[in-house]
């Protein structure tokens, strides 16, 4: 992380998973539309695609781990691990020896190690990351397995896949099958999830392009602007223009 105090324009780095460990700072963090206030010894995790901006008050100091999903292709459990993350967590005083791993993980970077040394540290880390108490709930491997390749599949088809059952079969599961994982693991039915990630991506393309709102409805693939903004305002109760109007207050 650079020590230096200089807010940063909303952006995300398409394609990488992002890890975010913090010594020190201070100021607020915002994911998507969650804003979240920045403290020391506290970790963040960022999934493909998120949006997200600094404002500091206080220098930081930490470490940042941007990566894309093949660098893990040894490791798919720590893939597969990545999303029970939640999007922040604290990191104890009796936890601190993550510290020391993230520096010799960063001089093993900065001396040019082999992908595959720098794949084992990530790895590593990733699980003592997942071993942090308010990282993440304990859950069984299988059923992360398949929530993980449910939202891979939602990354890759959200704009032309909306309808539960494509996604089942896809997995080769049943559409009952794929409820009870949403509901185990987010507490919430895939339909949701589905939802959800479409949103995502409406709200990042209302506050970071001036793309009208007819051309977002296309590039989601509505049938028209109406059915858009109906979707829109059902998940905010804010049509598209309304939100747009909030955010750049």
């Amino acid at each position: 992380m650079k020590p230096v105090i200089k807010p940063t324009i909303p952006h995300r780095h398409a394609g990488y998973h992002e890890l975010i460990f913090l010594s020190k700072g201070a100021g607020s963090h915002t994911i998507g539309d969650e804003k979240f206030d920045v403290t020391p010894n506290t970790g963040y995790y960022l999934g493909l695609s998120e949006v997200h901006c600094w404002d500091f008050s206080k220098i930081p100091d930490g470490y940042v781990i941007l990566f894309k999903e093949e660098v893990l292709s040894q490791y798919p459990n720590a893939v597969n691990s990545l999303f029970q993350l939640t999007k922040t967590f604290e990191i104890a005083d009796t936890e601190q020896q993550i510290f020391a791993q993230l520096e010799t993980f960063q001089k093993e970077y900065k001396k040019g190690s082999s992908l595959h040394v720098l794949a084992a540290h990530l790895n590593l880390l990733i699980l003592t990351t997942l071993n942090l108490p308010s990282s993440s709930p304990k859950l069984d491997s299988t059923v992360i397995d398949q929530l993980a390749l449910f939202k891979r599949l939602i990354n890759e088809h959200f704009a032309q896949l909306k309808n539960v059952q494509e996604y089942a079969d896809l997995m080769k599961i049943s559409v009952r099958k794929l409820n009870t994982i949403c509901k185990t693991t987010l507490h919430t039915n895939a339909r949701e999830v589905i939802k959800e990630r479409i949103l995502i991506e409406a709200k990042n393309l209302l506050t970071h392009t001036n793309n009208q709102v007819t051309e977002i409805a296309y590039s989601l693939n509505f049938t028209d602007s109406s059915n858009f903004v109906k979707f829109f305002k059902q998940q905010t109760n804010l049509t598209p223009l309304e939100y747009r109007s909030k955010i750049k207050v």
